[in-house]
This record gives C-alpha cells, structure tokens and sequence, in this order.
C-alpha cells in the first residue's frame, strides 16, 4: 500500500511538473505577443518589431552594433524570439540590483564567444539566472521524487551550478573561435602583407581581409574594428578595443603591431611580416609538443592492445594450464 500511495505522488508530481510547463510556454507566448503589439502601436523602428527593444545597457555605440547584428541574426529563431520577452522581464529585476559582480563575470566570456544572440549584459545575467532556475527546478523535483521531500532544499545548489553552465557553454564556444582565428591568423597576414608591399592602405587591406573571411571569426573581428573607424573611433583605439575583447595572445601582438606602427611610424608590412614568420614558428613548435605528447599518451593503448593479442594468442594454453594444472595431454 505504501508502495502505491508513493507512485501515486510521483505521478502526480510529474502531472504538476508537465502542467507547468505547459503554463510557462504559454506565458511565453502570451507576453511576446503582448511585447509585439506593444512596439507596433510605439512605432519605435529600434526595437525591432517591439521584442528586445527594452535592452539598453552596452559597452559603447560600436559594440551595441555588433550585439544588434548578432540579435537580427537570431531573432530568425522562434525559441529564441520566445526566450527574449522572458529575458527582458528578469533583466529589468536584475538592473534594480546590485548584480555588478556577476556582469563583470560574464561579459569576457560572453564577448570572447562572440556576442551569440546580441544579448545586452543584464540580459546575459537575466539568461544565467534563467538556466540557475531550471536546474534548480530540475534538481528540487528529482531529489524529491528520489530520496523525498526533506532533500527538497539541496535544489538550491542548481542556481550557481546554471551559471556555471552558461559560463562554461561560452568559454567552450570562445575557445572554438579562438582555434579558428589563431589557424587563419598567419594567412592573413600574409594576404596583408602582399597588400601593404603593392602600396594598398592599411584600411582597404582590411577590407579585402574581411571579405575574404566573412563568416570567418577573424573576419567578424576585424569588421568591428572597421566599424568603429567609420563610425569615428581612431584605428589604434579600435585594435586595443579587440585586444582587450577577445584576449589572444597572437591578436594582441597583431593589435600592438599595428598600434605602434601607427604611433611610430614604423613600416607596417614589415612589422607584419616578422610578426607572420615568428607566429608561423610558433605554431610549428606547438604541433611539434603536441605531436611528442600524441607519443607518450598513445603508449598506454598500444600495450593495452599488445596484452589482449598476447592473450588470445595463449588462451588456450593458460585454461588449460589453469583446469589441468599441467600442459600434457
């Protein structure tokens, strides 16, 4: 009977579980719906149809145009069009309180990982908080279903552990950008180099460098310091503004090169030439370790696999051995 009474109530938990569910993607709709009349009948053209328009922190005017781009891009997304009312319904919270602490922890991340949705940085926090909750319903539910109602607050654990979720999910992202541009980094500056020696000006060399790596991170990158030149920031400023972005080592050699040829009046091709070849040697040394260290770890599975052929090789002989106790027929 006891046994009954509790699938009783774990179905019936599930049921609660499903229903509310159920209620919060309504909600979800309805408030997007609501936020979508809304910025029709303003008639604000900022807002973007009326869904995001309530996000007003930023970094600065040219790093709100590369947030708005990325927001366009995933406002095609209808969960994420769903995500957003919520997200700026929790960042209005956020922006009443004292949460300065875990903006400055998200926002390297965030912007290393290259501004995916075009969040703004309460909206960012709005979004952790929003993952800290699910996992803390998650857990809540789970732990007393499992173990019962007494292990209910250990689910208060999944606030800081969703943070820690979103933060890892961008520093995984930020390093699969950081790959690719330190690959395309010495081509580029070779492409750059060829230019600047046949007389091309830095800006049109940048140029063609962004639209030969358009959907490259690279590209991206440098299409935001071209933005902010045109936009009025000096190209100095702009290339420290990358540097201090996305923290690579090999970028912030490229900025400082740059940055000090234009203070100095150093050769820029030349500058960028021996900057090429000593990251090229760079990256030779890097393949080099890590194809001595492939050695070492690929030791392990390779006795692994000789022990099992040694093994089925003398099976027969070491049963034998073991029923018989002698090797004699």
């Amino acid at each position: 009977m006891a046994n009954l009474s509790d699938d009783i109530l774990k179905y019936v938990a599930a049921g609660c579980g499903g229903v509310a569910l159920a209620g919060l993607i309504y909600a979800g709709r309805q408030l997007l719906r609501q936020t979508h009349v809304r910025g029709l009948n303003e008639g604000d053209p900022g807002t973007g149809g009326g869904v995001g328009g309530g996000a007003t922190q930023s970094a600065g005017p040219t790093t709100s145009m590369r947030r708005e781009e990325m927001r366009d891009l995933a406002l095609a997304s209808t969960g994420f069009r769903i995500l957003l009312p919520w997200l700026n319904v929790i960042s209005g919270m956020t922006r009443r309180m004292n949460l300065d602490f875990l903006r400055s922890y998200l926002r390297g991340p965030y912007a290393q990982a290259g501004y995916p949705g075009g969040l703004e940085d309460d909206e960012v926090v709005a979004l952790g908080l929003l993952v800290g909750f699910a996992v803390t319903v998650f857990m809540a539910f789970s732990l007393a279903v499992l173990f019962g109602p007494a292990w209910l607050a250990l689910g208060l654990m999944g606030m800081p552990l969703g943070i820690l979720i979103l933060v890892t999910n961008l520093k995984g992202q930020a390093t699969a950008r950081e790959i690719k541009i330190l690959q395309a980094l010495p081509y580029l500056l070779d492409l750059m180099v060829l230019m600047l020696r046949s007389g091309t000006s830095l800006r049109i060399a940048l140029g063609r460098v962004v639209e030969d790596y358009r959907n490259h991170p690279i590209g991206v990158e440098l299409g935001q310091v071209l933005a902010e030149v045109d936009v009025g920031s000096s190209r100095s400023e702009a290339f420290r503004r990358l540097a201090e972005r996305l923290k690579i080592q090999d970028l912030t050699s490229l900025s400082d090169a740059i940055v000090q040829s234009e203070e100095l009046g150093w050769p820029l091709a030349e500058t960028l030439e021996r900057l090429g070849d000593r990251l090229s040697s760079e990256r030779m040394l890097r393949a080099q370790n890590k194809a001595g260290a492939a050695g070492v770890l690929v030791m392990l599975p390779s006795t692994l696999v000789l022990a099992a052929a040694v093994l089925l090789l003398f099976s027969p002989i070491i049963v034998k051995l073991l029923k018989t106790g002698t090797l004699a027929d």
